[in-house]
């Protein structure tokens, strides 16, 4: 079993700036709950898809909902500066990771990991893999159809972490766009969890809907929208869905760009680009069945 630590900028069922955001990290935690293979120690809130009030409260909903026992801790607010001070959720990073080894889930930006190698070095071996949903390979530019390019949300919200993490010993598991884009979840696939008649099924069904009819109007190519954060937990599950490489990777600020290459002469870490045959259909009924 897999011992995780989560940390994320969940916002399902949040209307930000005249538009609902990305309600994927909520998926994310779900069914990391729902997993027999995972052990979720602890979630903890960054700022990202909603302001940290919201995140905070969406991921309270979430674990109340599943009526279990899994401490939910707020974290950074903004972005990360070099002398930023410690908060609750790198307390609570720290002191899980002094008890026992984990591994880190970063579906958000840094921040609070970045803040944990800034404060707390001395636990960071204690991280088995940290799984982080942002960057791209050299030089490539996001697009859905003809739409874009689009940003690497995660990471351009906060470089200095960024940097800071894939700088440091963490071994760092790299999951974006050009992976997840491949893969969408459906209205029909939404049914399908709501036909699931439980109060979690409603939950996110009815949080849900104004996600993925935002996102289809905005990008019509795209039947649905994109599971990002899930791949986190499926690697986790099941890595073989994952076509990978060993890249180095390059950092910049402007634009701000988080780009991998095997040429490359950064830190190197292992980053998923594809599915094998058949693991993108594995990947999305993963989604939808855990979602109960």
């Amino acid at each position: 079993m897999t011992r995780l630590l989560l940390d994320t900028d969940v916002a399902l069922g949040v209307q930000r700036e005249g538009r609902p955001r990305d309600i994927d990290d909520g998926f994310a935690i779900v069914e990391a709950i729902n997993s027999p293979d995972i052990d979720l120690i602890g979630v903890t809130c960054v700022f990202g898809n909603g302001l940290i009030d919201q995140v905070e409260a969406v991921a309270k909903d979430i674990v109340r909902l599943k009526e279990v026992d899994v401490p939910v801790v707020r974290g950074a607010g903004e972005g990360m500066r070099r002398d930023s001070p410690t908060n609750a959720a790198v307390e609570f990073l720290a002191d899980q990771l002094r008890k026992q080894r984990a591994t880190v889930a970063a579906i958000g930006p840094l921040t609070n990991i970045g803040l944990l190698v800034q404060h707390h070095p001395d636990v960071l071996l204690q991280i088995d893999e940290l799984l982080i949903v942002a960057g791209r390979s050299g030089g490539a530019e996001f697009f859905i159809g003809d739409a874009g390019p689009v940003g690497d949300l995660n990471f351009e919200q906060d470089v200095l972490s960024a940097r800071i993490v894939m700088d440091s010993e963490i071994p760092c598991v790299l999951m974006g766009f050009e992976l997840t884009s491949q893969v969408v979840v459906t209205r029909d696939d939404l049914e399908v969890i709501r036909n699931r008649d439980s109060p979690t099924a409603q939950y996110f069904y009815d949080n849900s809907l104004a996600w993925c009819d935002y996102w289809t109007k905005q990008f019509p190519t795209d039947a649905g929208f994109h599971p990002w954060d899930s791949a986190a937990i499926a690697w986790i599950l099941d890595r073989e869905l994952f076509t990978t490489e060993k890249r180095g990777h390059r950092i910049s600020d402007d634009p701000p760009r988080l780009d991998c290459h095997r040429a490359y002469s950064g830190r190197k870490h292992l980053y998923c680009h594809g599915f094998r045959p058949g693991g993108a259909r594995s990947f999305v009924n993963r989604v939808i069945c855990e979602v109960y």
